[in-house]
């Protein structure tokens, strides 16, 4: 397993659109950024055509692609090698086969239902949704933080990525108070992957998910971009499901101790 240079990213694309959805993360992150950012890596086990497998590190998150005859003790080399890794997602049957090589920096495993927004019925009517900004950033981040089904944020690519719009996120507020968001991340040219949807505790049960996901995914559909999403809460998958959303599969992550 070798890491290629930004210059050579794009040569992947072929290869990852033929099954975009389960690439979607990989996809997005090379065509939004920069072949001379810091904040990723790729590592291919094989060749650009038919790669055995790919490793991807956007900030402290990472993403595998696997592919028969993958060599899954050198992808989690890499993936031990990098100290403040936080996250690796990938197929089911690809984090099982690397996490045995894992197990001293493991520390949570989840299986998530992933959909795609297949039948849109979206409602976003009653509620005032709005796009953040920078100057949201920081009472945005103290919301999401107080949600206490949220795992840990990485603050240096929340800011950097609201900042250069490569996420866009979504709030409904009451007087300057954040009651629900959503946010949409991995957009390439045809589809987007919703993320971070949230409400507030005593907001809950009142269609503030339902408002703020309806107008990102109004927002990505006229912009030619088909939203998918990730979820493991039966109440969420209900809302998502009468939003048009249907399952097509499951991914897993593996979170590492801190």
């Amino acid at each position: 397993m070798r890491k290629i240079d930004g210059s050579e990213w794009r040569n992947l694309l072929p290869f990852l659109y033929k099954n975009r959805e389960f690439n979607m993360f990989i996809i997005g992150d090379i065509e939004n950024t920069s072949p001379d950012s810091d904040n990723m890596e790729i590592y291919l086990d094989g060749d650009f055509d038919s790669p055995r497998g790919i490793l991807l590190r956007y900030y402290k998150f990472l993403i595998l692609s696997d592919g028969a005859g993958m060599n899954f003790r050198e992808a989690a080399g890499v993936v031990r090698r990098y100290e403040q890794a936080m996250m690796l997602s990938g197929t089911i049957s690809g984090i099982d086969r690397i996490s045995p090589y894992l197990q001293e920096i493991r520390e949570e495993e989840e299986t998530l239902r992933f959909a795609v927004l297949r039948e849109p019925n979206l409602n976003a009517a009653g509620f005032e949704v709005r796009r953040a900004t920078t100057e949201d950033a920081e009472k945005l981040l103290a919301f999401l933080f107080s949600i206490e089904e949220f795992h840990a944020t990485d603050e240096e690519s929340f800011m950097a990525t609201l900042k250069d719009g490569s996420t866009r996120r979504y709030i409904i507020e009451d007087q300057g108070e954040i009651l629900a968001t959503a946010a949409s991340t991995s957009e390439s040219s045809d589809m987007a992957m919703i993320v971070g949807v949230a409400t507030g505790k005593d907001f809950r049960g009142r269609g503030l998910a339902s408002a703020v996901v309806s107008k990102l995914c109004e927002d990505l559909l006229a912009e030619g971009r088909t939203p998918c999403l990730l979820y493991d809460n039966p109440e969420a998958g209900r809302i998502y499901n009468r939003l048009g959303f249907r399952e097509i599969g499951k991914l897993k992550t593996l979170r590492f101790k801190k």
